[in-house]
């Protein structure tokens, strides 16, 4: 395929686009035009999925500015993607061995990883974790894409016999340093200005500024999404939605979790910003916490104040180790 040239001009409008989709300043629009200028031309990618229903992949197909063709095949150099790139079978191997060795690369990673039944998630004959300890020593960073990578999520709810964990736990337990490393980037899916901002971020300009204990980062998941929702001025009143899909009212009684979940959503919003969660009349269901999906007796919707007060204390309490 021909490569397209990209003006200077072309890569602030796209950078702009990312900066305004997440309300960041104006001075984040240059940062982000100078990194896709250097995913376009130095940095490549390498993606490998492991315990997961490939919706970030999915997610990052439904990219607008970019739009997924540009994304894909003139912006970001990816060089290994197991469900949309065209490389299969033992010509995939090969070039997953040729890169491993090569090193220089930044390393996503979507999807949990069984930390004490390796035999559960194959690729190409080869355990995830196998291919894994070759991938991480020779990659500039690590990004833990969606809340499965970061986290756990689903794959790693109490009681799995895999004992799925986060692309944390795996680095830790073969004493891969996350330090300046590793980026996560949840959410269920992962939101794909988020994903690309963070290519954008790391390639140009280094490590970005996290909060300690989530490894996250700060421009994208500095705020509550209880904190920006636009029915907050509903919960300052003390007026709340008496059901489902009421059109008023705040949804902390029916159940909202964005008092505990940092994410930009109301900003950013789904589908190229045509809905999310909260304008759907729906609760937040908290799927950027460490905590989504972790505990049996915590359902994705449930009703009262008393729920929402003990496991965030216990949440608080236990943090993620």
């Amino acid at each position: 395929m021909e490569t397209r040239h990209f003006t200077r001009r072309e890569f602030m409008k796209v950078g702009t686009i990312l900066a305004a989709g997440l309300s960041l300043p104006v001075g984040a629009a240059r940062l982000f035009a100078a990194g896709l200028e250097k995913l376009v031309k130095t940095t490549r990618v390498v993606w490998i999925q492991g315990q997961s229903c490939s919706g970030c992949s999915v997610s990052l197909l439904n990219s607008m500015d970019p739009e997924p063709v540009d994304l894909l095949t003139q912006i970001v150099s990816l060089v290994l993607h197991q469900t949309i790139g065209a490389a299969q079978g033992e010509t995939f191997m090969q070039t997953l061995n040729r890169v491993a060795q090569e090193g220089d690369y930044i390393l996503v990673v979507e999807g949990s990883i069984p930390l004490e039944m390796p035999q559960a998630c194959v690729i190409g004959g080869r355990t995830l974790e196998e291919i894994l300890v070759q991938l991480i020593p020779k990659s500039k960073y690590v990004i833990a894409v969606g809340t499965c990578a970061a986290f756990g999520g689903i794959p790693a709810a109490e009681g799995n016999h895999t004992h799925a964990g986060s692309v944390r736990k795996f680095m830790e337990k073969h004493h891969f340093s996350v330090k300046n490393c590793l980026v996560n980037c949840p959410s269920c899916p992962a939101h794909p200005k988020s994903v690309v901002g963070t290519l954008a971020y790391l390639a140009g300009h280094g490590y970005p500024d996290v909060v300690p204990e989530t490894l996250t980062p700060r421009m994208f998941y500095g705020h509550s999404t209880h904190d920006e929702c636009p029915r907050y001025h509903y919960y300052e009143r003390k007026l709340f939605a008496k059901y489902l899909g009421d059109p008023e009212g705040c949804l902390f009684k029916l159940g909202c979790l964005g008092p505990i979940t940092y994410t930009r959503c109301p900003h950013r919003q789904w589908n190229n910003g045509v809905n999310w969660c909260i304008r759907a009349s729906a609760p937040c269901i908290g799927c950027s916490s460490p905590y989504f999906a972790q505990r049996k007796d915590f359902p994705f919707y449930r009703k009262g104040e008393l729920q929402h007060a003990v496991n965030y204390t216990e949440n608080e309490r236990k943090g993620e180790k």
